[in-house]
């Protein structure tokens, strides 16, 4: 292992100003040179990851666990890989470095790994204790130090001073997302059948064992080549104690008086204590399912509510710190209530797909010819939905709603994929309930429990809510992932990926509580597993109506266009000036907000556009400065609404000008 303070910085294979080259072909060779190794390793962690969460509910369910126990037990375990995150987060920005960080946790992941295949094993040797120490000990946090840290070293590794390097970077990020659906492809199409049914030469009293060594052996061999190829990697220190930082900031505050920043104070360890004793309610049901419920909800409640409006208590505090601006503290704490309540509203959703959809899938005709499949397999249904129709989805349909409505943004494609994924459910609630006038077969399922038979309807019309979700997850995933990056100051942006996983926890906790609800049968003909889907859609719809009233409040705001804070000092005539640079603006339901892609801004002054730019066309807006007759190009404004930009600073100091920024249509 090479230590990250000790391996020279490299200079990045995407191109500088003057050399010769072409943006594909510099992105071919950081592809095939240097990143490839890095997805190698996200490829495997998603390998492993999905066989062991697509199968885990049945080999519980064969060590006698109950469908709901195995649903809430498998929902835990989701819950404790996107919770862990936050340590390996904190770790790698403070402590180690990404780079080191990763190995360390590489390591641990494949150690559980191994003892999830040795507990697998049949026999006397098949141990439901050692399973559970491999699978929600040593995988959940292998997962939580390789998720926040391995598409963000990924992304290191291009020199984002060009702008051939920035179209890299962003090529990096669908190429990251290729890796983790290619994955998944494997393990649902192939590793979870293997699991409940075997293969060619694996009999089927092996398949557990067999798919799990296969899983740890390819997360081995990635973590060699990985290592082996450190050095050509580039290698970025630790960057300070940020999650310090922010509770420095917060605390502070709350010392001072601030109602908001008490609720904050008090909102993020009673979040966490939630989280994690949906984890022990999953164990111990009863007491403490009330309990997790009341003190999740509470924390969420308070986080939210502290986090909305007005954030001018942040500047109340009166402890600084070198490492984060007060003004970068409070730019972050506006998004998490933007990212709290959408996630939870569409991954409410996605744990239907995730738990009960294979579920319902076991109690279906799953023949394939002279083989069993498993109620996981059709959830490459997800993921082909995701590869087929993300193209034409962008190329396509996106520009069609951008044409119609006068433009297409996050808000439109939040609520277009929540209503899909609405749609998804409650076709596999209408595909349950006509499942169960159906005549029982007399072939026994190997993905149930124990003597459980298959329905007379074929599994495969499981493809139609889950390719549903996998449409929906094209609009919801990306545009959350691009909100937490685009909407957070560039040195909390590994925070606000953190927060957006540990939201991916809070919903697998409810869900966890909600199991325990529908009872404990083991037979789905003798549940009512619609009822959970209903449950599950209004939760959905209460969490995006909170995320609409969110919005009523909340600005865009672009960190990259008038500059970035101030590095010097804290006080708040330093701290001002360093806001006044950042631009924001409200944004309509569909419009898009002013970004470097597709705008150009100078400073006050400049009146010719910057070499290799374009004047601005008819039907553009401008954007009109207060220092001068000053004009920049952005999107064309909204044909029925005007936009505003205005700092949010006050007078200038040095000079006694305020800066306003006007959006005027020219059509």
């Amino acid at each position: 292992m090479v230590p990250e303070k000790l391996v020279p910085e490299r200079k990045s294979l995407a191109p500088r100003h003057g050399m010769v080259g072409t943006a594909s072909d510099w992105n071919y060779k950081a592809f095939w040179n240097v990143c490839i190794f890095i997805l190698l390793i996200e490829l495997s962690e998603r390998l492993c990851y999905y066989t062991i969460a697509g199968s885990q509910e049945f080999f519980l369910e064969q060590l006698n666990y109950t469908v709901q126990q195995s649903a809430g037990l498998n929902a835990a375990f989701t819950t404790l890989c996107y919770l862990w995150p936050l340590v390996g987060g904190y770790i790698a920005d403070a402590k180690l470095g990404r780079y080191t960080t990763i190995i360390w946790f590489t390591t641990l992941y494949v150690i559980g790994i191994g003892i999830c295949a040795l507990a697998a094993r049949p026999g006397h040797h098949r141990s439901g204790t050692w399973y559970m120490i491999g699978a929600m000990g040593f995988v959940a946090i292998g997962c939580g130090g390789i998720k926040p840290n391995i598409s963000n070293f990924g992304a290191d590794q291009y020199d984002v001073s060009t702008e051939v390097g920035r179209r890299s970077q962003e090529a990096f990020y669908t190429e990251f997302y290729v890796a983790i659906n290619a994955g998944a492809l494997v393990s649902y199409s192939c590793m979870t059948t293997i699991c409940s049914d075997g293969g060619p030469g694996i009999p089927r009293k092996w398949g557990y064992f067999a798919a799990y060594s296969f899983g740890g052996v390819c997360m081995a061999i990635s973590m060699v080549i990985f290592i082996w190829r450190s050095r050509v990697y580039t290698h970025k220190p630790p960057g300070g104690n940020i999650f310090e930082s922010v509770l420095t900031h917060l605390s502070s505050a709350a010392r001072a008086g601030s109602t908001k920043g008490i609720a904050v104070c008090a909102g993020v360890p009673l979040t966490l204590l939630g989280i994690l004793s949906t984890v022990v309610a999953s164990y111990f049901p009863g007491g403490w399912s009330v309990f997790a419920a009341v003190v999740l909800g509470s924390g969420l409640t308070a986080v939210g509510w502290g986090c909305s409006g007005d954030l001018s208590w942040v500047r109340s505090a009166n402890r600084t710190d070198r490492v984060l601006r007060r003004r970068e503290t409070a730019d972050f704490l506006r998004i998490l209530p933007t990212l709290i309540t959408a996630s939870l509203s569409f991954n409410a959703l996605f744990n239907c797909s995730s738990f009960w959809y294979q579920q319902q899938a076991c109690q279906m005709n799953l023949q394939f010819g002279s083989i069993q499949l498993n109620g996981s397999f059709f959830t490459t249904a997800d993921s082909l939905a995701i590869v087929v129709f993300t193209p034409i989805i962008l190329k396509k349909v996106n520009p069609f709603l951008h044409r119609r409505f006068g433009g297409f943004s996050r808000h439109g494609k939040l609520m277009l994929g929540s209503s899909l994924a609405i749609l998804s459910v409650l076709c596999a609630a209408g595909l349950e309930l006509h499942r169960r006038t159906l005549i029982v077969t007399q072939y026994a399922s190997e993905c149930a429990p124990r003597g459980i038979r298959m329905t007379d309807i074929s599994a495969w019309w499981m493809v139609i809510p889950y390719a549903l979700m996998g449409v929906a997850e094209v609009y919801v995933n990306p545009t959350l992932y691009y909100v937490s990056y685009a909407q957070t100051p560039p040195r909390l942006r590994s925070t606000a990926q953190a927060v957006c996983l540990v939201m991916s926890a809070a919903s697998s906790g409810f869900f966890t509580l909600l199991t325990q609800l529908m009872g404990s049968a083991n037979d789905l003909n003798n549940a009512n597993l619609e009822y959970g889907y209903y449950a599950s859609i209004g939760m959905s719809m209460f969490f995006l109506l909170c995320y609409n009233i969110v919005q009523r409040h909340f600005a865009d705001k672009d960190f990259h266009v008038l500059g970035i804070y101030h590095e010097e000092s804290d006080d708040e005539g330093q701290e001002k000036s360093a806001y006044r640079q950042v631009a924001w603006q409200r944004v309509g339901f569909f419009k898009d907000f002013v970004t470097p892609r597709n705008s150009l801004f100078a400073s006050p002054g400049h009146k010719n556009p910057a070499p290799g730019t374009s004047a601005p066309q008819p039907n553009q807006a401008l954007l009109v400065s207060s220092h001068g007759d000053d004009q920049f190009p952005s999107p064309k404004s909204d044909p029925w609404a005007q936009r505003r930009i205005s700092e949010e600073g006050s007078d200038d100091e040095e000079d006694g000008n305020t800066v306003k920024i006007t959006l005027v249509a020219n059509d």
